[in-house]
């Protein structure tokens, strides 16, 4: 059992803020706004402190908690604009090092909001279904189909870049 207290709140955001922030980032698209929200997941956190299972169960939460803020932040009106990959990426923590990684990242950030976010968690944070699921609210069944759909576009984009 993790309880959540002044004394092991910084651990906490030492341990699960770069995930937060990642998925945010991954959301959003904006260095800035993935701060404010990781900022905001965590303020959350201390108001309404919560007792979890073990530390999967926390970071779900933090995952969950932060996906939702970021999902809120790009449907309000201040999120209407384009910024460009190449912005994002020059402050990314997981900024990809070839060129190749750098067009696939692209190309896994233009899939639709559900299976973007799903293949990211999978693929860029190495989380396996049954946490993603969790995190997401969603069936662990429901995690699998999206992946699925999300390869299957990303095939298709593969191949007609290629041609």
């Amino acid at each position: 059992m993790i309880k959540i207290s002044p004394d092991n709140i910084s651990e906490v955001f030492d341990e699960h803020s770069n995930a937060v922030f990642r998925v945010a980032l991954s959301v959003v698209r904006n260095r800035e706004e993935a701060q404010d929200i990781v900022m905001d997941t965590f303020m959350e956190l201390i108001k309404q402190p919560r007792i979890f299972e073990d530390s999967g169960h926390l970071r779900a939460w933090l995952i969950r908690t932060g996906g939702n803020k970021s999902i809120n932040v790009v449907k309000s009106a201040r999120m209407r604009r384009s910024i460009p990959l190449d912005e994002i990426l020059e402050g990314s923590l997981t900024a990809p090092v070839t060129e190749s990684e750098r067009d696939l990242l692209d190309m896994v950030m233009r899939l639709p909001d559900k299976l973007k976010s799903t293949v990211y968690m999978f693929y860029y944070e190495d989380m396996p279904a049954a946490e993603i699921a969790q995190a997401l609210g969603i069936s662990e069944n429901t995690v699998y189909k999206r992946l699925e759909r999300g390869r299957k576009l990303l095939k298709i984009n593969l191949e007609e870049e290629a041609i």
